[in-house]
C-alpha cells in the first residue's frame, strides 16, 4: 500500500511529537529525580562508611545515556568538621550499567536490583583522607550495604594515612588510579601508577583492596605486588645510580608488611665516584600510624661483600625529614669493597677479609644542600686479617717494618709480612676517627689514634710502635753502635723498642716519621 506524501509528512511530526514530549516528561522530572538520588546516596554513605554526604551539586541525564554527574562531593567521617574529609572530591560522573534490564526496569535506574548496578564512575580531584586508629566503638550494629561498579577510575588522586594531630605520615600521590568491580562488602582489585618523589621514579602497582572498613578505615585489608622503575638516586645529594625494585605487600592501610628486592648497577657515591653493583633483599613494614619504615631485615650485596642490616626509617626529634637508623654488621667481607665506595684512587689501598660491627645514622637535615658523606653518622668497630696493601711502596715499608722488627737486617729478605688491622671508629662531618686501632705484622705493633678526612684524604695519626727487637739490632755498623748507647732509652718491659710516631701526609703521600717532640716530652 502507497502512502502519500502527506502521509509521510504527518508521521514525521507524529514521531517529533512524541520524541519532544518524551524529553519534556523528563525534563520535567530532572529535579524531583535528583533529590531522590541525593537522599539515597546521603543514606548509604551515612549508614555503610560511616560518614556524611555533602555535595555541592547532582546531576541527573538521560541523553545520549543514563548518567548521574555531581561537583564538590565530600564525606564527613562520623559527622566531624574538625578534620580533615574521609573523601572529597571535585567533579564526578556515574553512568549505569548498558545491561537491557535496566531500562526496562519499572525504575529503570536499577535501584531494584540487589546489588544496584553500575557501569564506571569517573572521578577527578580525588583526595583521601584515611582517619588514625581509634578505640572501638560498638554503639550499633554494622550495616550491610551493598552495590556493585564495574569500573572506577581516578587520576591526580592523593592518598594521605593522617596521624593523630591529623597531618599526614605518609602520602600517595596517584596518577592513575583504576579499580574493577568494586563492591563494599567484597575485595576489589585495583591498578595504580604513581611517580615517587623521592628518589623520583615510577611506580606501578596491582592488588586487592576491601572490604572497606566504615567504622575503622585504616584497618581497610591490603595486598599485592609492585614494580619501582629506574629511580634516580642522585635526588640525594652525594650519590648517584638508577634502582629498581619489586616485591608484594599486605596488611591494613596503616600497618603494610613489605617483602621486596632492589638492584642499583651503577651505585656510586661522588667522593669517589666509582659505580658498583649494589642489591639487597628486605623485608619491611610501613607503619601509618606514626609514618616509620621498620627495616626487620636487609640484606646488601656489594660487589663480593654481604652486609646485614636492620632498623627504621623515623621521625627524630627536630628533623624535618625521616632520618634511617641502622644496625650494619659484615662478616668476611671484602675490605676493596668498602674501601671503592670512599677511595677516589682506581686500585684500593689493601685487600683482604673484613669483620664490621656499626652504628648507622642518616638525618635528612640539609639534604638538598650537604653530601650523604657529609650528613652519614658511624661508630663501630672493625677487623681485618690477612691483609696486603696494593700499592707496592706502602707493602714495601710494611715488609722493612717487619723485617726490623724481628731484627733481620738483610735487605733481600723479600717474604711478604702479614698484617692485620682492628679498632674503633667513629664518622661526622665527613672525618673518619680512629681509636684503639693496632696495626701488626711479624715483630712489630703499631697502636694509634687519629683522623682520616674522607673528602681531602688527609692522615693524621700519633701513635707509639712496638719492636721486638732492639734499636740497635734494626740496623748495621756505625749505626748500630750508636743506637746501643740510646737502646735504654726506647726499652720496654713488653717490647724491645718502644717508639713514638705519627703518620700524617696524604693516602697518595703517607708519611712516617718519629714524632720527636713526644720522644723528649716524655723523658
Amino acid at each position: 500500500m502507497k502512502i502519500p506524501l502527506k502521509g509521510y509528512l504527518a508521521a514525521a511530526l507524529l514521531s517529533v511529537g512524541i520524541f519532544a514530549t518524551a524529553v519534556g516528561i523528563w525534563a520535567h522530572r530532572t529535579h524531583p529525580l535528583d533529590a531522590y538520588i541525593k537522599r539515597k546516596a546521603v543514606n548509604v554513605m551515612r549508614k555503610r562508611f560511616n560518614s556524611d554526604l555533602d555535595l555541592t551539586s547532582l546531576r541527573v541525564s538521560v541523553l545520549p545515556r543514563l548518567r548521574i554527574e555531581g561537583r564538590g562531593l565530600t564525606l564527613k567521617y562520623r559527622g566531624r568538621t574538625d578534620v580533615p574529609p574521609l573523601m572529597a572530591v571535585r567533579k564526578f560522573s556515574l553512568d549505569l550499567s548498558w545491561k537491557g534490564e535496566f531500562f526496562l526496569d519499572a525504575n529503570w535506574l536499577g535501584f531494584s536490583k540487589r546489588p544496584p548496578h553500575f557501569h564506571i564512575l569517573r572521578l577527578e580531584g580525588l583526595q583521601i583522607n584515611i582517619p588514625p586508629r581509634e578505640e572501638a566503638q560498638h554503639d550499633k550494629a554494622r550495616v550491610r550495604t551493598n552495590f556493585m561498579i564495574d569500573e572506577i577510575t581516578s587520576s591526580n588522586a592523593e592518598l594521605d594515612i593522617l596521624r593523630t594531630d591529623d597531618k599526614p605520615t605518609l602520602t600517595f600521590l596517584l596518577h592513575q588510579l583504576n579499580i574493577v568491580s568494586f563492591q563494599p562488602e567484597k575485595p576489589a582489585e585495583f591498578y595504580a601508577t604513581l611517580t615517587n618523589p623521592r628518589p623520583v621514579g615510577e611506580i606501578q602497582t596491582h592488588g586487592q583492596f576491601g572490604p572497606w572498613n566504615g567504622d575503622e578505615p585504616s584497618q581497610a585489608p591490603v595486598q599485592g605486588n609492585y614494580i619501582f622503575w629506574r629511580a634516580d638516586l642522585a635526588t640525594f645529594k652525594g650519590i648517584s645510580g638508577f634502582l629498581s625494585s619489586q616485591g608484594v605487600f599486605s596488611g591494613v592501610l596503616d600497618y603494610i608488611q613489605v617483602h621486596g628486592k632492589t638492584q642499583t648497577p651503577d651505585f656510586a657515591l661522588t667522593t669517589s665516584n666509582h659505580p658498583v653493583p649494589l642489591n639487597t633483599e628486605f623485608n619491611a613494614i610501613v607503619d601509618g600510624i606514626n609514618g616509620n619504615t621498620i627495616l626487620n631485615s636487609v640484606d646488601a650485596q656489594l660487589l663480593n661483600s654481604s652486609l646485614l642490616c636492620k632498623g627504621e626509617v623515623a621521625k627524630m626529634p627536630g628533623d624535618a625529614g625521616r632520618t634511617i637508623v641502622l644496625d650494619v654488621t659484615a662478616q668476611n667481607a671484602r675490605i676493596e669493597d668498602l674501601l671503592r665506595l670512599v677511595v677516589k684512587s682506581e686500585k684500593p689501598l689493601m685487600t683482604g677479609n673484613v669483620s664490621l660491627k656499626t652504628k648507622f645514622a642518616l638525618p635528612s637535615r640539609n639534604a638538598d644542600k650537604e653530601d650523604i658523606t657529609d650528613r652519614l653518622l658511624l661508630n663501630g668497630r672493625f677487623g681485618l686479617g690477612a691483609v696486603r696493601f696494593a700499592k707496592n711502596t706502602v707493602q714495601e715499608k710494611v715488609n722493612s717494618l717487619s723485617r726490623r722488627g724481628r731484627g733481620d737486617t738483610d735487605p733481600n729478605d723479600d717474604d711478604t709480612a702479614v698484617s692485620s688491622l682492628q679498632g674503633n671508629f667513629t664518622l661526622r662531618n665527613g672525618v673518619a676517627k680512629f681509636s684503639q686501632l693496632t696495626f701488626t705484622v711479624s715483630g712489630a705493633k703499631v697502636l694509634l689514634h687519629g683522623t682520616y678526612d674522607l673528602n681531602a684524604e688527609n692522615l693524621d695519626f700519633r701513635g707509639t710502635l712496638n719492636l721486638q727487637a732492639k734499636l740497635s739490632q734494626t740496623t748495621t755498623g756505625v749505626k748500630s753502635l750508636f743506637l746501643k748507647m740510646i737502646d735504654p732509652l726506647f726499652k720496654s718491659k713488653d717490647a724491645g723498642t718502644v717508639l713514638p710516631i705519627k703518620i700524617t701526609g696524604t693516602r697518595e703521600k703517607p708519611l712516617f716519621k718519629l714524632d720527636i717532640g713526644r720522644v723528649f716530652a716524655k723523658k
